[in-house]
């Protein structure tokens, strides 16, 4: 690994990736289980004595059940029993229940629906069930499934007698829930299938003639018709007509659809559709859903349409009596009317590209308490000497480097070349940070009157402390947020005018190997995931990493000596790098507690493993993903909460002492590739390959924000310092920022040329930093994005249509690499920039 950032050369090892690694691609979007790469963290500690979420308590006792661990050593063999979480609150699955109107017009026969079925019944009595087709006995088995889900005894029981159906015969055909949705939408047209290619066409020229004013919100429609038609002929098994309608029209739908088209195309037969694993799956079943528009259980596409262009397609489809149109704008589409002018083409586009359309103007009406939580008290705080002169110190100056290609700095700026670390602090100790040092001869300052000048205060926005069950502080935990807090005295605050140093480690040999790249929150460890399911941890500072000593030998030791915590790590098992083994698939994420005494990762084979870097063995295995698992994340507070999200389209928060989820997150309509704990751990923000970015409530499970924009997979997430705004990133080479005082787009910076994996705010919060495929780190000037943000308590963005969203200005710097892709960046904590990457040969 090269490590250079100014001038001259360094004293650091190079570390070389063996090439004998499985050969994995993580470019790209994880369809069909291919990794997506990158994300952000946090803690495993002391747990709260009790836990309530939602309104349940959780005591923390010990349970008989026990956790799958796995230990490389003797010392990480220990049996950890810990208690089964609450009730998982997860969202119910599509609801199936058929309304009362609504059996007349969907059982395919004329009259009522129990002249329906008497129809069908009469078909089976004496020889006549031989000639009974298949449609008409899964049509007949529809009713009797209606029948029985209503508790209709007395005629469930009437129609067996006249159809001579046996209870042997029912077994085994009554079609679950989601088969009745796809059979009764087997019902719903037989239209002549011809007629769909004419009524497309009509209804595209309409929207080609309309006025500039109308026809981009009109045109809003052209994509969801266009697939439900298709469908529609798939399900009546007119695969020729399906196959030349989609011929014809999918070249006419807009770009960022081509990846949905790909996956359209792949059904043509009915089979496809019901028995294979698709993102159309959940429109199939939307004309008898009856979930709210926009949720999970609806199956409706969502369009935000203004008064006088949706009066302007009322009217066309009523003159043109366009059936197949109007029953599809009817049942299928949720169209959210709205009194003002119609949106532009700019507009529309910036928030399009969700699966299932926009996002209501109820999905975002929630209380979000986006406030920062008030920093603890630190005026008990004891810390020595060495701890106050340097203690921090190694959270900023990560190492030396030389002027290479590889790496860029301001002109006025020279990387740090000092480290040092604290004695007494067992997060070093696992780090390997040496004990000593030579202390100065001449005396500083005491620090503590500017500790007590820093009391934290308190954030109108922030949610109430006892809203969310965080552990309580240890005494690591304030030493470590006092270094922070000295360090935070110490550093630059980054502008336009003021550029930071930029210091980029470059991954050799690890071309295709490399599936993740994690720095600890202080830059003093830097964790490294490749696709042989192997992990690399390598320290950043001379001190090499070192492991707890053997049972017998730390009996011997002195507890009541000042210098116990570093005693009790054994020198001669010194290394300058560790490997953990125990995933059986590729690794796709890490993470570090914020004490670095733990380290979160996941994986393709289903589970996610928390790690010990006292012992450096394996300490928990965490099962309940069904699919691979392409993030976990610590939380900020304690590193008692982590979260993860996986292939299985959910996202689940966990507890380090439960082997069971706590919350899932159930909401999104193909797999999450992106999570990331709020500042203030009381939400849970995600991504998707459905291209649409959701904030969780952990308290109460729900979704209190939707945010659609981006055309292509999210890869990452990052929050603002302040905690109001959310950055994401996706395949579609964009960075949108939002608002979450209102989930509204605020900006689209747009000046990478592919996919941005990676995601960093300095210090202060005054510069973001981005990098990608395109082997570029990219500076942006944050202040100036939100300069006209309303700052009232619940204040609004300028829409899209007033506000310029594009780039221009709001760039400041760019660091090119020569064929390094840029998979992580961190700010240390005195605002150098930490970046990484495999060397691409």
């Amino acid at each position: 690994m090269d490590s250079s950032s100014g001038g001259g050369s360094n004293n650091y090892p190079t570390v070389t990736v063996a090439n004998d690694s499985v050969i994995t691609s993580v470019v790209g979007t994880p369809s069909q289980q291919q990794s997506p790469v990158m994300n952000n963290s946090q803690p495993a500690t002391t747990p709260p004595p009790s836990l309530t979420i939602g309104g349940g308590m959780m005591p923390m006792e010990v349970d008989t059940h026990n956790v799958n661990h796995t230990s490389s050593t003797g010392q990480g063999g220990q049996h950890h029993q810990f208690p089964p979480g609450p009730q998982q609150n997860t969202q119910q699955s599509p609801n199936s229940s058929l309304q009362n109107g609504e059996n007349s017009s969907s059982l395919g026969g004329s009259g009522s629906g129990a002249g329906g079925s008497a129809e069908l019944a009469s078909k089976m009595n004496g020889n006549a069930g031989t000639h009974m087709t298949e449609a008409e006995k899964n049509a007949l088995m529809v009713v009797l499934s209606f029948l029985k889900k209503h508790n209709l005894k007395d005629t469930e029981e009437s129609l067996k007698k006249e159809a001579h159906i046996a209870e042997t015969d029912i077994r085994g055909s009554l079609p679950m829930d989601s088969d009745v949705h796809t059979v009764l939408s087997s019902y719903a047209n037989d239209e002549n299938p011809d007629e769909y290619t004419d009524a497309y066409n009509q209804l595209k020229n309409f929207i080609d003639t309309s006025l500039d004013a109308y026809k981009y919100e009109v045109g809003q429609i052209l994509w969801p018709v266009f697939v439900h038609m298709y469908l529609e002929l798939v399900y009546n098994e007119h695969e020729s007509q399906a196959n030349s309608f989609f011929l014809r029209f999918s070249k006419m739908q807009e770009t960022f659809h081509e990846t949905d088209l790909i996956s359209l195309g792949s059904i043509m037969k009915k089979e496809h559709l019901v028995h294979s694993e698709n993102p159309f799956r959940s429109l199939a079943g939307g004309l008898y859903s009856s979930g709210k528009p926009g949720s999970p259980t609806s199956g409706l596409y969502v369009v935000r349409m203004s008064r006088e262009a949706q009066s302007l397609l009322k009217r066309f489809l009523q003159e043109k009596r366009l059936k197949l149109v109007q029953n599809i704008v009817q049942d299928r589409i949720h169209i959210e009317v709205y009194d003002g002018i119609p949106r532009g083409k700019a507009a529309i586009h910036a928030v399009a590209g969700h699966l299932m359309g926009e996002a209501l103007k109820q999905d975002n009406k929630a209380k979000v308490y986006y406030g920062l939580l008030r920093e603890p008290d630190l005026q008990n705080v004891q810390m020595d000497e060495d701890d106050e002169e340097g203690g921090a110190a190694a959270g900023t100056s990560t190492s030396t480097g030389g002027n290479t290609s590889e790496s860029q700095s301001a002109p006025s700026t020279q990387p740090s070349t000092s480290q040092s670390g604290a004695k007494t602090d067992p997060q070093s100790n696992a780090q390997g940070t040496p004990g000593g040092g030579e202390k100065s001869s001449k005396k500083k300052k005491s620090k503590k009157d500017w500790l007590l000048s820093k009391k934290g205060k308190n954030d109108p926005n922030a949610p109430p402390i006892t809203r969310m069950p965080l552990p309580e502080l240890r005494d690591v935990d304030k030493i470590e947020k006092a270094k922070a807090l000295r360090e935070a005295a110490k550093r630059v605050t980054l502008g336009p005018d003021k550029m930071p140093s930029v210091c980029f480690y470059t991954i050799l040999n690890g071309d295709h190997q490399v599936t993740y790249v994690k720095w600890s929150e202080d830059g003093t460890l830097m964790a490294i995931g490749f696709a042989s399911s192997l992990i690399k941890v390598w320290t950043m500072t001379p001190a090499k990493l070192r492991k707890l000593k053997p049972a017998s030998d730390l009996a011997e030791i002195d507890r009541e000596a000042d210098d116990v915590l570093v005693r009790m790590m054994d020198d001669h098992s010194a290394e300058p790098n560790r490997c953990l083994r125990g995933h059986s698939g590729p690794v796709y994420s890490l993470d570090f507690a914020p004490d670095k005494a733990y380290l979160l990762s996941s994986s393709e084979d289903c589970s996610i493993r928390l790690w010990s870097l006292l012992t450096w063995t394996c300490l928990v295995v965490y099962k309940g993903h069904l699919f691979p698992v392409w993030k976990a994340v610590f939380s900020p507070h304690g590193g008692y909460y982590f979260a993860s999200a996986g292939y299985d389209c959910t996202a689940r928060l966990w507890a380090t002492d439960s082997y069971t989820a706590l919350r899932v997150f159930a909401g999104h309509y193909s797999d999450v590739t992106a999570i990331l704990f709020h500042p203030n751990s009381n939400y849970i923000a995600t991504g998707s390959s459905d291209r649409s970015v959701r904030l969780w409530d952990c308290v109460s499970g729900s979704c209190v924000r939707l945010m659609t924009g981006h055309k292509g997979t999210i890869h990452a997430l990052h929050f603002s310092a302040d905690g109001r705004f959310l950055v994401s990133s996706a395949a579609d080479s964009k960075v949108l920022v939002w608002d979450l005082a209102n989930g509204n787009l605020l900006t689209c910076l747009n000046m990478h040329k592919s996919t941005v994996y990676s995601l960093s705010f300095s210090r202060e919060g005054s510069v973001l930093a981005t990098g990608g495929l395109d082997y570029c780190v990219r500076l942006w000037d944050f202040m100036k994005m939100i300069e006209d943000v309303v700052t009232e308590e619940g204040g609004a963005t300028i829409p899209p249509d007033v506000k310029k969203i594009s780039a221009d200005g709001l760039l400041i710097g760019e660091f090119y690499t020569k064929a390094t892709p840029i998979y992580s960046l961190h700010f240390t904590r005195r605002n150098i920039l930490l970046a990484s990457g495999p060397f691409i040969y």
